[in-house]
């Protein structure tokens, strides 16, 4: 017989070891031909935006403004008004993104729009010039927001652009240009002009006015002329002193120019003291954009000028505005201060003032951000989005399907901009496939202690010590060591045996399998740690039990348990109770079988997942479950084991959460074995077992998220999915467990374990490991 169960063990771990070397797919050895599905077409390639005519001009490049188009903004549906010296009408590059109300405000006349100076068309090349990457003639360009509407608004003295001195404006025409901006409805307003003198009353009634109706307008802080000195050019023209009035809200921008590598252009006016925080800079020095040459013909020009550095400015403001219809003036202005790249010295500085305009980080979420969940009445409330995290048990596996449903969820920044999150990078995995730490430590530092009360009572009591950080402790945290600190860090177990068969234990610090059974773990590293009884840990733990003995083939065990566990960086926190009754019974002399019934009451975890926020899973949970096990001895010391439970669990739903609620929720573990004692030897032992640790059978997440936002009646709508809670895989684990009981008067174990799908995760490799371990009492 002995010899048989030699061949028996060594065939087993020849079927352990060739496991090793399988891959996570098709455990089963079959091979089926099958045909595979055709493969799905492909999606269409995504628009290329970096083109030539992009790159022509470096300002586009320099402000970041491809990540706008990425994110589908191309000033489409945003009308800027230009203030300058009209349009040239025919223009292929820009007629079809002229307004139709773009007129003449000298004369009142749409027909006297033209541009026969080409400044106003260059300024407004730079906002809207198409976009048009079939021309490959290496000469074009594009504008800013190549889809915005151009609503040229041409303010030049009549007359005046034919002259020797060039186009000439009056306030009073810049003042009604502004007002018939306005009154159409237009947010965002480019003024190119300049002046060394201050604006009239007039002109700086009409920038209130726009200011009050949530307008953003930018100016051009100016160019240096021959006469200029450096005390002249140190800040911004006298024209552009409205900009840092206190009634201007920051609604006002002036622009002063970069060149190619983003110094500042010699030729433009400087922030200055005075202007430092409403200054911001874009490419000003050889834009390539459109205009007219000495024939009246459309030609494409090199400008240079502040002139130029604004319509960047515009362009921004018309891409943000499109993507976020919510933002008012004020709001967008705010943004591209808030984004811009600092340049210069840190902070606003006299000189680039806020810094360069960076489309990019714009369109980037900004302040606190949050998540729109809807209640159980119907109405939207937000959530922040730092507090929705979940810290996920092992049962469930990495919540991969449930990671996936929120993987385009949708998130609101500080200034209600709607954005999409990955909220499954919310959902962090305790990732523990083998845990040698705490097998380890239980054999450190145990005791045990009995006092026999008299013929019928005994008190058994052991506790755990651990003295490798004693000195530093008491050196360093003596002061600390308060009887609060003491309390909760022991880990004991009280035993009183009474007569008729009765005994009671408490234990505080240990699990409660630690305290059902033995206060040192078994021979195994994987077998029976992660059923139900083990979601009530050490932590905060306290656990009683009172056992009878019904008859002499019959136990009878209540008990009572409790444990908390903590996740520090989110504070977040639960508190598991259970309740369970264990009946023990012999059914022959070789064969026991064991039943437990419990209750199992979590506040603030489900099965040991602790969650909060936009994905939290619930305020907590009630299990019943059921536990079965069964032992034999088939043959002299040798004694087969198997175990399996199966759970029930009902979740209480968040208040605010996108998980609505949860549904049919299962899970189960079990484990199978066999053990030899004086296998090789007198006093050994060896044994293996198959076991699968406890791990969600089914489950469904009913999920309410926000699909769509109509920005124009601030409105979400939500719609329902479900999301599986079972896990992609399933954990397996083979373990080969041998015990020298007395080698020198030392114990050895040797454990070897090796794991399929570990944390029923199909996507992570198998996992081997190998522990050996001495231990001697002295």
């Amino acid at each position: 017989m002995k010899t048989f169960l030699k061949l028996f063990f060594l065939t087993i771990i020849c079927i352990s070891l060739a496991s090793c070397g399988s891959s996570p797919g098709d455990r089963s050895g079959n091979i089926a031909p099958t045909t595979p599905p055709p493969p799905p077409p492909p999606p269409p390639p995504p628009v290329n935006y970096d083109t030539t005519e992009y790159r022509n001009n470096y300002g586009l490049d320099q402000i970041n403004a491809i990540a706008a188009y990425d994110n589908g903004a191309t000033g489409e549906g945003i009308t800027v008004a230009v203030i300058d010296s009209g349009i040239d009408v025919d223009n292929s590059q820009i007629v079809a993104n002229i307004h139709p109300d773009s007129i003449n405000i000298v004369t009142g006349q749409k027909s006297d729009l033209n541009d026969v100076a080409g400044h106003g068309t260059g300024v407004a090349g730079v906002i809207a010039a198409i976009r048009d990457p079939s021309n490959n003639t290496n000469v074009n360009t594009q504008g800013v927001a190549f889809d915005a509407q151009i609503m040229a608004i041409n303010t030049a003295s009549v007359g005046s652009c034919e002259s020797a001195d060039g186009c000439s404006f009056f306030d009073s025409d810049i003042a009604a240009a502004l007002d018939y901006a306005r009154v159409r409805g237009v947010k965002i307003v480019n003024i190119s002009l300049g002046g060394d003198e201050f604006n009239s009353p007039v002109l700086v009634n009409a920038y209130r006015r726009a200011v009050e109706a949530g307008m953003i307008m930018i100016l051009a802080a100016g160019n240096r002329d021959e006469s200029d000195t450096e005390l002249d050019v140190s800040q911004p023209e006298r024209s552009g002193s409205v900009a840092w009035a206190d009634w201007a809200n920051g609604q006002i921008i002036v622009a002063g120019g970069v060149d190619a590598t983003s110094a500042f252009w010699d030729g433009s006016h400087r922030a200055g003291e005075i202007a430092k925080d409403v200054f911001l800079v874009a490419g000003g020095e050889d834009i390539l954009s459109i205009g007219i040459d000495e024939n009246g013909d459309e030609a494409f020009f090199l400008w240079s000028g502040t002139s130029f550095a604004a319509p960047h400015i515009a362009g921004a403001a018309a891409l943000l505005m499109q993507a976020f219809p919510n933002l008012d003036g004020k709001q967008v202005a705010d943004l591209l201060f808030s984004t811009a790249t600092d340049l210069g010295a840190v902070g606003p500085d006299i000189i680039f003032g806020r810094g360069l305009i960076n489309i990019e980080a714009a369109f980037q979420p900004q302040g606190a951000s949050s998540i729109a969940v809807r209640t159980a009445a119907g109405d939207t409330q937000v959530v922040a989005l730092e507090s929705s995290v979940l810290l996920g048990g092992n049962a469930f596996g990495g919540f991969t399907s449930f990671s996936d449903g929120l993987s385009n969820s949708m998130m609101l920044d500080g200034l209600n901009r709607s954005f999409r999150v990955d909220l499954g990078q919310q959902i962090f995995d305790r990732g523990q496939n083998i845990q040698l730490g705490s097998l380890v430590e239980s054999k450190r530092g145990s005791r045990t202690s009995s006092l026999q009360l008299d013929q019928s009572t005994k008190v058994n009591f052991s506790w755990q010590e651990d003295r490798r950080f004693q000195e530093v402790e008491e050196q360093y945290f003596s002061h600390q060591n308060n009887a609060r600190n003491r309390y909760q860090g022991l880990r004991m177990k009280l035993t009183m045996s009474m007569g008729n068969e009765q005994n009671i234990t408490f234990s505080q610090g240990l699990s409660l399998k630690e305290t059902l059974e033995d206060y040192d773990q078994d021979e195994f590293l994987s077998i029976g740690k992660e059923d139900f009884m083990a979601l009530v840990g050490r932590d905060k733990s306290q656990n009683a039990i009172l056992g009878h003995k019904l008859n002499s083939k019959t136990k009878f065990k209540l008990l009572l348990g409790r444990s908390g566990q903590e996740w520090q960086e989110y504070n977040l926190k639960s508190d598991s109770y259970v309740m369970m009754v264990r009946v023990d019974h012999q059914l022959f002399s070789s064969a026991n079988f064991g039943l437990d019934l419990g209750l199992m009451n979590e506040n603030g975890s489900v099965l040991g997942s602790l969650s909060d926020g936009a994905i939290s899973l619930g305020k907590g949970a009630t299990t019943a479950f059921i536990n079965g096990r069964f032992d034999m001895a088939f043959a002299k010391n040798v004694n087969f084991f198997a175990k399996a439970s199966y759970g029930m669990t009902n979740v209480t739903a968040a208040d605010l959460s996108l998980v609505e609620q949860i549904d049919n929720l299962t899970s189960g573990s079990f484990s199978i074995g066999i053990t030899a004692n004086s296998f090789l030897q007198q006093g050994d032992r060896l044994s293996f077992a198959v076991s699968q640790p406890l791990r969600v059978m089914s489950g469904q997440a009913n999920l309410s998220y926000a699909a769509s936002r109509n920005y124009q009646t601030d409105s979400l709508s939500f719609i329902r999915n479900q999301a599986s809670l079972s896990p992609t895989g399933r954990e397996i684990d083979f373990e080969l467990a041998y015990r020298i009981a007395d080698l020198f008067g030392a114990q050895i174990d040797f454990n070897i374990l090796h794991q399929i799908n570990p944390n029923h995760n199909r996507e992570n490799p198998d996992n081997t490991g190998v522990l050996i371990r001495f231990g001697s009492v002295f």
